[in-house]
C-alpha cells in the first residue's frame, strides 16, 4: 500500500495547490476539468485510504466524518448561498473552507505510509474509564443501525434515478446533487466498516466495499453520461440556429468557456458584479377576483451601462413554477440566474403573478393571501400582462430595451412563458399583453403545456395549451428537459417542438438530459445547469 498512499499524498498536495490557483485565477476548460477530474479521483482516494487505515486512526474517523457530513454541508451551503438574490459572489466561504480541510486531512492521513499498529495505553487505574463492554456494544449497535439506514437510503436513491421511478417531488433532489451522494454513502460505507470492525481482506469486508463502489459508480452516471450528450446538443442547437454561434463568447470572462465545470460543481460558480432592487410593487388588485391581490417584482440590472456589456440592455422576463398554486420570485426562482444574466447586460425582471388557491400542488407549501385566488390560466397571463404594460411605462428608470425581450420559466413558469410569448407574438392578445414589448426568443424549461387541467385550473386552450399559438414566425425557443422527469413527461416538450415544425419553424431545440429529473437545473453549479446557462448565454446573444 506504500505507492498508494505516497501517490494519493502527492495527489492531496496538488489539489490543493490548484485549488487555490482556481479561486483566484481563471483556468482554460481543459486544465479545469483536468483539475476537477484530480479531485474526484484524490477525494475517492482519500476515502479508500481512510477506510483501509492509516497510521492515524483518529484522522480516518475525522476525514470520513468529514466526508458524509461535510460533503452534505457543502452541497447545502453552495445551494443556498446561489439561491439567495442578495449573496454578491453566489458563494459559500464555508463550504470552500471544507473542502480545504478535506485536502489538508487528505495529506495527513497520506503523509507516513506505514501499517497501524494497535498499542495499548497504559494509565493508572484510577484514570481509567473504559466504557463497559455492554455500554460499547450498544453504542456500536446503534451507530451501525443508524449508519445501515443511511446506506438503506442510499441505494434507494440510486435506484430511483437510474429506473425513473416516480416519487413526486423527491426526484428534485437526485441527480443533480448525484455526485455528492456519491462521496458521503462511500464514506458512510467506510464508516461502518470501521465501526463493525471488519477487516477488509475478509468477505464481509469485500462485500461491504464492492457495494459503497458500486453506489459511487451509479451516483456518477449524471456526470459521466452528460458528456456523451454535449455533441449531441451541439448538433441540435446547430440545427435550429445555425452556424454562427460557435464564436459567441470567445475570450470573454464573462461568458462560459465550455458547458461543463467540474470544479464549480463543488466549489460553486461565481457571481460576478450586479444590481439587484427587491419587491417593487407594480399592481394592486381592488374589485373582482384580483381585490386584495398584491404583485411585485424583483429587478436585476447590470452593473455599468449595459451597452458595454453582452446583453446591451435586453430584456429577460422570468417566471416561476410550482404548480400554478405555490412558488414564488427570488430564491424560489433560482435567483443566481438573474444575477448571472444582469452581470452579461441584461435587465432582468423576476415577476410574481396571482396563484391559484385550490388543491395545492405542494401540500406543505404556504401562500401569501396577497398573491393567491381563485385565478384562471387567463387571470394569471393577465397579471404577467400587466406587468408587461408597468415595464413599457417605465422602461427608462430600469434601462430595458423592450425591442429585444427574452421569457424564460420553469414547469408552470415554463407553460406561462410560453404564453406570455407566444401570445405577444401573436398579436391576438392586446387586451391582456402589452404590444410595445417585441419577443426575441423563449426558454421555457420543462414547460408544463396543457397540463393545468390537472390542477383544475381553467382558461382559455390557446392559453393552457401554448403550442396552439406557435406560428411560423413565432419566436425561437431554447428548451430544456431532463429525460427523467415524471412531474412534467418529456413527451410534452416534444409535441412543442411538433408544433414548431408543423408550422414551418426549425428554429426550436431541445436540450435533453440524461437520467435529469424535475427541477434538475435547481442546483446552479451542477452539470445539467451548467449545460443549460451555456446555451442560453448564447442563445439570448445570438437573438437580442
Amino acid at each position: 500500500m506504500k505507492p498508494f498512499f505516497k501517490s494519493l499524498f502527492a495527489m492531496n498536495s496538488v489539489v490543493f495547490l490548484l485549488s487555490i490557483v482556481y479561486l483566484f485565477v481563471p483556468l482554460n476548460p481543459i486544465l479545469s476539468n483536468a483539475f476537477g477530474i484530480l479531485l474526484i479521483l484524490t477525494l475517492l482516494g482519500n476515502i479508500i485510504a481512510s477506510t483501509i487505515g492509516s497510521p492515524f486512526r483518529k484522522i480516518d474517523w475525522l476525514y470520513l466524518l468529514l466526508s458524509s457530513i461535510g460533503l452534505l454541508a457543502v452541497m447545502l451551503l453552495n445551494t443556498a448561498a446561489s439561491l439567495s438574490p442578495t449573496n454578491e459572489t453566489s458563494r459559500s466561504l464555508l463550504s470552500i473552507g471544507i473542502l480545504f480541510v478535506m485536502m489538508l486531512l487528505g495529506m495527513f492521513i497520506t503523509w507516513k505510509p506505514k501499517p497501524q499498529v494497535d498499542r495499548p495505553t497504559y494509565r493508572p487505574y484510577s484514570l481509567r474509564k473504559a466504557p463497559t463492554k455492554k455500554t460499547k456494544k450498544i453504542v456500536t449497535g446503534i451507530l451501525a443501525t443508524v449508519i445501515s439506514l443511511c446506506l438503506l437510503l442510499g441505494t434507494f436513491l440510486a435506484f430511483v434515478m437510474v429506473t425513473n421511478l416516480d416519487v413526486g417531488l423527491l426526484q428534485v433532489l437526485i441527480s443533480q446533487y448525484s455526485l455528492f451522494y456519491g462521496f458521503i454513502f462511500l464514506s458512510l460505507t467506510g464508516l461502518l466498516i470501521k465501526v463493525l470492525t471488519i477487516k477488509l481482506p475478509s468477505m464481509p469486508g469485500l462485500l461491504l466495499s464492492v457495494f459503497g463502489l458500486s453506489l459511487f459508480a451509479f451516483f456518477s452516471l449524471p456526470l459521466t453520461t452528460i458528456f456523451s450528450v454535449l455533441d449531441k446538443s451541439e448538433d441540435t442547437y446547430t440545427e435550429a440556429f445555425g452556424e454562427n454561434w460557435h464564436t459567441i463568447g470567445e475570450d470573454d470572462p464573462l461568458f462560459m468557456s465550455s458547458p461543463i465545470s467540474i470544479p464549480d460543481y463543488f466549489f460553486g460558480t461565481p457571481s460576478t458584479a450586479y444590481n439587484v432592487t427587491e419587491d417593487v410593487l407594480f399592481y394592486e388588485g381592488t374589485e373582482g377576483v384580483d381585490d386584495g391581490l398584491s404583485l411585485r417584482f424583483d429587478a436585476y440590472t447590470p452593473p455599468t451601462d449595459a451597452a458595454q456589456l453582452p446583453g446591451e440592455g435586453a430584456t429577460l422576463i422570468r417566471i416561476h413554477g410550482g404548480g400554478w398554486n405555490s412558488g414564488d420570485k427570488g430564491a424560489e426562482n433560482y435567483s443566481q440566474v438573474n444575477k448571472y444574466f444582469a452581470a452579461q447586460g441584461y435587465v432582468v425582471f423576476d415577476v410574481q403573478y396571482g396563484l391559484n388557491d385550490q388543491d395545492q400542488f405542494m401540500k406543505f407549501a404556504t401562500v401569501p393571501d396577497e398573491i393567491a385566488g381563485d385565478f384562471s390560466i387567463d387571470d394569471m397571463v393577465r397579471h404577467l400582462g400587466i406587468f408587461t404594460t408597468f415595464l413599457a411605462d417605465h422602461q427608462e428608470e430600469y434601462g430595458a430595451n423592450l425591442d429585444s425581450v427574452f421569457v424564460s420559466g420553469g414547469s408552470a413558469g415554463g407553460h406561462l412563458a410560453n404564453a406570455v410569448a407566444l401570445g405577444l407574438a401573436s398579436g391576438q392578445y392586446t387586451d391582456l399583453l402589452d404590444e410595445r414589448l417585441t419577443v426575441s426568443g423563449i426558454i421555457p424549461i420543462y414547460p408544463a403545456n396543457g397540463l393545468a387541467g390537472y390542477q383544475n385550473i381553467t382558461g382559455e386552450d390557446a392559453l393552457v395549451d401554448p403550442a396552439m399559438l406557435v406560428e411560423e414566425d413565432s419566436p425561437p425557443a431554447l428548451v430544456y428537459q431532463g429525460q427523467h422527469d415524471t412531474i412534467v413527461d418529456p413527451r410534452v416538450s416534444e409535441l412543442f417542438e411538433d408544433a414548431y415544425v408543423e408550422n414551418n419553424n426549425p428554429s426550436i431545440a431541445i436540450l435533453r438530459m440524461p437520467y435529469g429529473e424535475h427541477a434538475s437545473d435547481f442546483y446552479f453549479p451542477g452539470f445539467y445547469n451548467q449545460t443549460l446557462i451555456y446555451y442560453m448565454e448564447r442563445f439570448m446573444y445570438q437573438y437580442k
